[in-house]
């Protein structure tokens, strides 16, 4: 019995990192102040099955408010590296914080990779601060 559990707890802690090593990564600029245009977003890593990707975008500073995102489906199945086209998200609403000129907020864009049978296949996220000082930081000295 004690070898059956370690091995099932084992095997569970695989699973679960299994789940999470969906690559996603991000790049603000000035144009997505306000704006419901998102920005491009690139996935590596994603799993063999995936026929759908739910991307959702979070403002860490007020989970208040509801950024939305969108479900990509593509029957044919995802490749493993994938590029979300600037705008690519039907039900988004752009950062917009009232501190833009100063602190600023932080978002976070959450990724689920799913299967033919709505089954969660990977997850992944990538978070970034959206201020006028980070957006122009991060065109002079670069970040992806």
């Amino acid at each position: 019995m004690k070898t059956f559990l370690v091995f099932f707890m084992s095997f569970s802690v695989v699973s679960a990192w299994a789940q999470s090593n969906l690559g996603v990564s991000f790049r603000w600029n000035i144009a997505h102040h306000c704006s419901n245009t998102s920005p491009v977003i690139k996935l590596k890593n994603i799993p063999p099955g995936t026929v759908s990707l739910k991307v959702q975008m979070v403002d860490l500073d007020n989970k208040n408010h509801d950024h939305g995102g969108a479900t990509l489906n593509k029957p044919e199945g995802f490749p493993a590296e994938f590029e979300i086209e600037a705008g690519g998200l039907d039900k988004y609403s752009g950062p917009c914080p009232e501190n833009f000129t100063t602190l600023g907020h932080e978002y976070q864009f959450n990724v689920s990779a799913l299967n033919n049978e709505n089954k969660n296949l990977a997850t992944g996220s990538a978070k970034a601060t959206f201020s006028a000082k980070f957006v122009i930081l991060q065109g002079v000295i670069g970040n992806q």
